[in-house]
């Protein structure tokens, strides 16, 4: 299950991405060029009739559409239809709030010269969170990076404690303050779940250092774009000695840390 949900995601991903490029983009980019045949058989096919600015309105109806079948699959795997409609539709929020997040903060990096034309794209994915976030925040500039993903968690938190309402309402009993607080937990602790995936990308990027990798390769540079703020203060205090370079197994091991510690909070907060 836990591949079928994987395969969704990425599907979910290309589509996002999909929303966002260009048709020019999506025809003369090599990331594009992989997003249009990823995409272009469904949207010929189902779409055919609509221009590419009407058919990617519609980007939202497939996730949705893709939700149900992970919760139709995940049915398949454990039964009890009704449950796993609730754990799929929990899971693809715990998923978009965090795609979404790691969106704005990639974004961020925009027209840097540390960063990728490939920022771009999350850049365009995250604009629609800054902008909401600015009519009520008028900040400039890259300090309005924190108070969206504050925005974007608590648009997960209602969305997922209307979902668990929803639940309870069918149920007869419904604790709305137990719900918000079940809802903010389960939020932190997909957020915490972030320090392990960050984890695994210091790893891949340290193994793809013994075999020094074009830089200029999108995967490289997004890989870079996103440990970089890990490692680089580690590699400040600890440089390299020769070509001995410590400071990914240190930032790891903060990491690490970090994760535990944040988890044990979460637990203790919401005991």
């Amino acid at each position: 299950m836990g591949l079928i949900s994987t395969l969704i995601k990425f599907y979910i991903i290309i589509l996002m991405l999909r929303g966002v490029m260009t048709r020019q983009e999506l025809y003369f980019n090599p990331a594009g060029k992989f997003v249009a045949a990823a995409t272009e058989p469904i949207f010929s096919t189902l779409f055919k009739k609509l221009t590419k600015a009407s058919s990617d309105k519609l980007i939202p109806i497939l996730i949705i559409f893709l939700t149900l079948i992970y919760a139709f699959l995940m049915y398949l795997f454990y039964g009890d239809l009704f449950s796993s409609l609730i754990r799929s539709i929990s899971d693809v929020l715990g998923f978009l709030m965090l795609f979404y997040i790691a969106s704005v903060y990639l974004g961020s990096f925009v027209n840097t010269y540390s960063a990728g034309v490939y920022t771009t794209y999350f850049y365009r994915i995250g604009l629609f969170w800054v902008k909401l976030t600015r009519t009520f925040i008028k900040i400039s500039g890259n300090k309005i990076i924190l108070p969206t993903i504050i925005v974007i968690f608590l648009a997960y938190v209602v969305a997922h404690t209307l979902l668990l309402s929803a639940v309870s309402i069918i149920g007869g009993k419904t604790d709305f303050i137990f719900l918000l607080k079940a809802s903010t937990k389960t939020g932190l602790m997909e957020f915490v779940g972030v320090f392990r995936i960050i984890a695994w990308l210091i790893i891949i990027r340290a193994l793809m250092s013994w075999v020094s990798p074009d830089p200029r390769n999108p995967i490289v540079q997004i890989l870079i774009t996103i440990t970089d703020p890990f490692i680089e203060p580690v590699r400040k205090v600890i440089p390299p000695f020769g070509m001995i370079d410590f400071s990914p197994v240190i930032a790891l091991l903060l990491i690490e840390f970090c994760r535990i510690f944040l988890i044990r909070l979460i637990n203790l907060i919401f005991a």
